[in-house]
Parts: structure tokens; sequence; C-alpha cells
């Protein structure tokens, strides 16, 4: 079987626009799963705190137990170096009615799965806030 010189030139352009190409791909599939792991980070900082503020909405807990709940569900999220911010600072001593806001945040370059930052549009901070009334005693 003879190969004509047309079908051998357009293998070669395949390849070039298969090099050209893969990596546009690539970069997009990966860019796939770093916002899907931004996506997941984020609600797991709200789910934390709303741990911290459903703690915190209970008659006579402290800022200690809110600070552990919320340490606790970051750490089984493997959240680290985010700082809480209680308002008010200290739920225990809040009238009845009172909101009470509990706001995580930590850098995105503490959780990023892919490091590609500096290739897109990422956070660089991630928050997660949460509200409620405190509670009368039961």
């Amino acid at each position: 079987m003879k190969l004509n010189r047309f079908n051998h030139a357009r293998r070669g352009s395949e390849s070039a626009e298969m090099i050209i190409a893969l990596p546009v791909v690539i970069l997009v599939i990966f860019a796939g799963f770093e916002y899907g792991w931004v996506a997941l980070k984020s609600i797991q900082m709200d789910h934390a705190a709303r741990v911290g503020a459903r703690v915190a909405a209970l008659s006579g807990s402290t800022s200690a137990d809110v600070e552990n709940k919320v340490n606790a569900a970051l750490l089984n999220s493997g959240i680290v170096g985010a700082t809480l911010t209680l308002t008010p600072q200290d739920p225990s001593t809040a009238p009845l009615g009172t909101p009470i806001t509990v706001l995580i945040q930590t850098d995105y370059s503490n959780v990023q799965l892919l490091g590609l930052s500096r290739m897109m549009p990422l956070p660089a901070v991630l928050k997660g806030r949460a509200s409620m009334v405190k509670e009368p005693e039961p």
C-alpha cells in the first residue's frame, strides 16, 4: 500500500494540534478539581461555624466551649490555621434573644489542593459564617 504525501502531512498536523490542545484540556480538568475543592472547603468552613454557633446559642456555653467545638470540626475536615471570631466574645453573658455570630477565616494557601493559584483566580481567604439566637435554659 502506498502512502501519498497528503496523508503523511495530515498525520503531522494532527500531532501538532494535539500538542497545542492537550495542555489546555489538562488545565481545564485540573481547574475543575481545584474549584470543586474550593467549594468543599467552603462548605466545611460553614459547617464548623454552624457547629460553633449552635454551641454558643446554648445556655451556659462559654467561648472556650465554642472554640473547642469549632476546632474539632475543622480538624475533622483537615483545615488548619483558621481564626475564630465570636460576636459577642463571651456568649455566656449574652442576654436571651441576642444573635450570636461565629466567623471562621483561613488563607486558601493553608488548604489548597493543587497549588494552581498563580494560574487561575482563586480566593485568597475562605470564610465560614453562622449566626444563631441565644436560647433560654431548658
